[in-house]
């Protein structure tokens, strides 16, 4: 698709985001996606808890996090250029992240994005959707992995 189709069909400007989905996750998967994002991308992981950031995700808080239920907040911001994707590890069943149509401009900034989910299904082999904000069966983007591809 050439740009502007890209800006009009899935990155258009709603005041909504979108989320990127990875369903039926286990814990070795996130382990797997932590690895990855911390070796790969630039990473500002917060922890409300403790108000302290850092530059990697640390598992071993995220999983006390869904463990507690008086928990506070964690988040972690994964830095494509320009693009800021965002995870609130929500549960571990899924792993969810979602970005804001509003930071992408270009073709390059769309290669990016691209990139990174190309990288996800990778590591995970497993399919990554991109969606219209809360609503899974609405697929604006979907990646396969490489092996699948071959078959």
């Amino acid at each position: 698709m050439h740009w502007q189709e890209l800006k009009d069909k899935i990155y258009f400007e709603d005041g909504s985001l979108r989320d990127i989905y990875v369903l039926n996750t286990t814990k070795t998967d996130w382990k797997k996606w932590v690895a990855l994002v911390n070796e790969k991308y630039i990473v500002e992981f917060y922890d409300a808890k403790t108000d302290s950031t850092s530059d990697k995700i640390d598992l071993k808080i995220v999983e006390k996090y869904w463990e507690s239920n008086d928990r506070e907040t964690i988040q972690a911001k994964i830095k494509l250029n320009s693009i800021i994707v965002m995870c609130h590890f929500f549960d571990d069943s899924e792993i969810e992240n979602d970005i804001d149509p509003s930071d992408f401009k270009s073709q390059v900034d769309h290669a990016n994005f691209v990139g990174y989910l190309d990288d996800i299904a990778a590591v995970l082999r497993k399919e990554v959707y991109v969606t219209v904000e809360n609503t899974q069966s609405s697929i604006l983007i979907k990646r396969i992995p490489s092996f699948a591809r071959d078959n």
